[in-house]
């Protein structure tokens, strides 16, 4: 029997239309470690998929090979269509309001890799054992053609070894389809006019919520008697907030240290009295401690002041 694993991932392969070519794509049960959908129990992860699939094909091939399980999302790569190797929001290089709509997810995928979610266990588990039934029929297939080679045809090989792998259900590819894919990547003026106005009002409706949030919180007194200054130069919610959204996130711990090497730490009268209150209370347990040890050696009579 041929190998039909590689790494803990399962090889199916399928045929193209109209090519003579295999596709192998690779599969296994999807398993993250951070998963706030709490998808993992009934999610496949593929990849190395064939190009041009989007939910619709991904629905008609699970239909074909494992009837009754359902498909409720399909998670693509963002780097899949896209010209480049790393995906970069530049949105949030340039603006900390909360206006991108990509899926996190999708931008951590490889490339040509997806995620395949159903809508319980037991049509993930029904569509992953027609897969590995597949998957193993198709890797038999190969080691039986290779074996009568000697013995048969190579026509009779090749038609044998093909009839075993499913068909990928996508329609031809061929010039026609690409000059199409490109003149829907090119906007026209009216079009991308009307996108740029759109993506304008709504920066400057999340600014303006932003600022107002912002307004609203240095009209606020916290519990120290503080209150937040807001300064009539700063123009973005990173600005304003300035060091203090600095020194709150957890991987700014180098910014604290700094933050408080800067600071006064007896310049109010409450950090004074904070601060002797800490030295006695450090004191009388190191008072404490040593009492208990004199106790001790009092009763194993090792106790020798003088």
């Amino acid at each position: 029997m041929g190998k039909f694993e590689i790494k803990g991932f399962s090889i199916l392969p399928v045929k193209l239309p109209d090519s003579k070519s295999t596709q192998y794509i690779f599969f296994k049960k999807h398993d993250a470690k951070n998963d706030p959908l709490n998808t993992n129990e009934r999610s496949l992860f593929l990849s190395n998929l064939p190009i041009s699939c989007d939910f619709t094909t991904i629905k008609k091939f699970f239909q074909e090979v494992a009837l009754g399980s359902t498909v409720e999302s399909f998670t693509t790569s963002s780097l899949t269509n896209c010209s480049e190797d790393v995906w970069i929001n530049l949105t949030k290089l340039t603006s900390d309001l909360p206006l991108s709509t990509v899926d996190e997810t999708a931008t951590k995928l490889p490339k040509n890799s997806a995620i395949v979610t159903f809508v319980d266990k037991a049509s993930l588990q029904l569509a992953y054992t027609a897969l590995k039934k597949l998957s193993s029929s198709s890797s038999s297939s190969s080691s039986s053609s290779s074996a009568a080679a000697t013995t048969t045809t190579t026509t009779t090989t090749t038609t044998s070894k093909q009839s075993e792998i499913k068909q990928w259900p996508i329609k031809p590819m061929g010039s026609a389809y690409y000059l199409h894919a490109y003149e829907l990547q090119v906007l026209d003026k009216e079009t991308l006019s009307e996108q740029v106005a759109k993506a304008l009002q709504d920066f400057d409706r999340a600014e303006k919520e932003s600022i107002e949030e912002l307004q609203q919180q240095a009209n606020m007194v916290d519990e120290d008697g503080f209150t937040l200054v807001v300064g009539s130069h700063r123009k973005t919610k990173a600005g304003i907030l300035g060091k203090q959204k600095l020194a709150n996130t957890v991987e700014s711990e180098k910014a604290k240290n700094s933050l408080k090497k800067k600071e006064k730490q007896d310049f109010y009268r409450f950090q004074l009295r904070e601060k002797k209150k800490e030295e006695m209370n450090d004191l009388l347990s190191k008072f404490k401690a040593d009492q208990e040890k004199v106790r001790l050696m009092r009763e194993k009579k090792r106790f020798r002041p003088y």
